[in-house]
């Protein structure tokens, strides 16, 4: 208790400050390469069986393979992590729902590279730390797949435009699952606005900022953790930039 109450007040100290302007913070954008088209209206030839690639089984990654066991038109083809106990885990999971098993990626923190490479695969789920969602993601697409990344989905705008370029570059899509914009909450608000009850929508704020001290332990080697205490703001601004834009 003790310690909430004085997380409240550092972000009541740090929060309130009167006099503050706000404004759009605006950033380079660099020359786009001679020749590409963007992405917006792209729709990729359709895929009967997308055959998928997980990087990353820990926090968030075993979730995703229930999930996508479970998802006609979906077939989880390979599974990457340092953990081989992890990937045992996930293999159980095929297993339990009639699927064959994946070809499993390990003893490395360079095994997603091989992973990338595998020519079945269309799509790359990743599921990893922060820092090396951007790296993966290029790959990827420079090998010919499709790339899924969690939020967030670079670390930097360099990182971001490297991501973009490499996607108009290949053809390849490569989509931040931004999941609270398809949340039971925000569609509910989302459809009351549409509906008018809320009449004109003047403004809208949403961030990032709830406690989260009962969840640092799921995450390898503290990685997270160390991220907040490194830094300050809203590590998530999509979380609520995302539903707001909605």
């Amino acid at each position: 208790m003790f310690f909430n109450l004085f997380l409240l007040f550092i972000i009541t100290l740090v929060g309130c400050n009167e006099n503050k302007q706000y404004e759009a913070i605006k950033t380079h954008i660099p020359e786009r390469p001679a020749g590409v088209e963007d992405m917006i209206a792209y729709a990729a030839p359709k895929i009967d069986t997308v055959k998928i690639g997980i990087v990353g089984l820990g926090m968030r990654g075993i979730g995703a393979v229930e999930r996508f066991a479970q998802i006609p038109g979906a077939e989880i083809v390979a599974l990457c992590d340092i953990h081989e106990d992890r990937l045992e885990q996930a293999q159980k999971v095929l297993q339990n729902n009639d699927k064959a098993p994946a070809v499993a990626y390990s003893g490395s923190e360079d095994e997603w590279k091989k992973l990338c490479s595998q020519a079945d695969i269309d799509l790359v789920y990743i599921v990893t730390d922060w820092q090396t969602h951007a790296d993966i993601s290029v790959l990827a697409m420079e090998n010919g797949k499709h790339v899924a990344v969690e939020v967030p989905g670079a670390m930097n705008l360099k990182d971001i435009w490297r991501m973009i370029d490499t996607s108009e570059k290949t053809r390849k899509h490569c989509m931040m699952l931004e999941n609270c914009v398809y949340d039971f909450f925000e569609l509910t608000v989302l459809n009351m606005i549409q509906e008018g009850l809320f009449g004109e929508i003047l403004h809208v704020e949403g961030a990032y900022i709830h406690n989260l001290e009962d969840f640092w332990n799921y995450y390898e080697a503290d990685w997270r953790m160390e991220f907040n205490m490194a830094n300050r703001g809203d590590l998530y601004p999509t979380h609520g930039m995302g539903p707001v834009c909605q």
